[in-house]
């Protein structure tokens, strides 16, 4: 599971070569159980805008404003933890949404 984990941290590394050594968000290099799980962090969206800016031709302005609009709350304002629906991100970076 450790070599898995630190082949998923490189392959990030390498594909964000801008963040340097910064923490990368540990939902980025693990998974749900089912590994399907369709949302992941504020802090996961926010370290992939550089390179999500880079291969949509979209602003960092931009895609922070996808990523906001996209960002479910806890419920009820305090149970579970913000998290951001990758699929609709997905969607309205194609512009289908």
């Amino acid at each position: 599971y450790a070599a898995l984990i630190e082949e998923r941290v490189q392959k990030l590394r390498d594909a964000h070569p801008e963040k340097g050594d910064e923490p990368i968000p540990s939902d980025l290099v693990t998974c749900s159980g089912s590994g399907l799980d369709p949302h992941i962090s504020p802090a996961a969206a926010e370290y992939q805008v550089d390179r999500l800016a880079r291969t949509t031709g979209k602003s960092a302005s931009e895609i922070r404003d996808i990523i906001k609009q996209c960002t479910e709350q806890p419920q009820f304002g305090f149970l579970g933890d913000a998290r951001v629906n990758v699929l609709k991100v997905n969607l309205m970076l194609d512009g289908v949404l």
